[in-house]
């Protein structure tokens, strides 16, 4: 089997209801990410991982601890799994965005791959993710083990779209990740990865499943 990357986005925020973009700032969970946060802890639980890593910004970290609870496995924070930066965007909705940053609000509702309000672009997120996974795989080299990472909806679509061979501006041929949704990646020992499973949201039947922004 090789490692096993289960790639989980956080639970809903405030923020995302409200359609804000978040970037690396925003808060916790609001009532209905907690239920799904414990909803993806009772799945994961039934077949725990060996490890359980997870971004540090406390969105994602509230969600890891769910699931650390149920399954007796810590967390551990890294940075590099933190959601795209999305510089002076941050904390504003659509619609004063578009106002604000006119020429790059429509860039980016044409799909190219532009640094948001000074941020990131989508591409510098792959490779830091990527980075985080590489890192991951090292210290599981050998094992045959499953690990949970609690990243960002941005974060795991600009990686899994690099695996694709996906340009970063053409990511909206991937539909987006729901919060609390299970992506799979298998890792073989020759670095090679294969997709088994893509924004996987079963254990959310009867919640409200959304896409939301950055």
């Amino acid at each position: 089997m090789g490692l096993l990357f289960c790639l989980a986005r956080h639970g809903e925020t405030a923020d995302n209801a409200a359609r804000i973009f978040q970037g690396q700032a925003g808060s916790g969970l609001n009532r209905l990410g907690r239920a799904q946060a414990a909803r993806l802890a009772e799945r994961i639980r039934r077949a725990p991982p060996a490890a359980i890593f997870a971004s540090d910004l406390e969105r994602a970290a509230e969600t890891a601890r769910y699931v650390s609870e149920a399954c007796g496995v810590p967390v551990e924070l890294d940075a590099d799994l933190r959601e795209v930066d999305v510089g002076a965007w941050t904390g504003k909705g659509y619609e004063e965005i578009s106002r604000l940053f006119p020429e790059e609000w429509a860039a980016w509702e044409a799909g190219l791959d532009v640094r948001r309000g000074g941020g990131e672009t989508y591409a510098e997120l792959a490779e830091r993710v990527g980075r985080a996974l590489d890192r991951i795989a090292l210290r599981h080299a050998g094992e045959d083990a499953k690990v949970l990472v609690v990243s960002h909806g941005g974060a795991i679509k600009s990686w899994i779209a690099k695996l694709l061979g996906v340009s970063s501006g053409g990511l909206g041929v991937l539909a987006g990740v729901a919060n609390a949704a299970l992506t799979v990646v298998e890792r073989d020992s020759r670095g090679r990865h294969r997709l088994h499973a893509w924004n996987d949201a079963a254990h959310l039947e009867g919640l409200a499943v959304d896409e939301h922004s950055d």
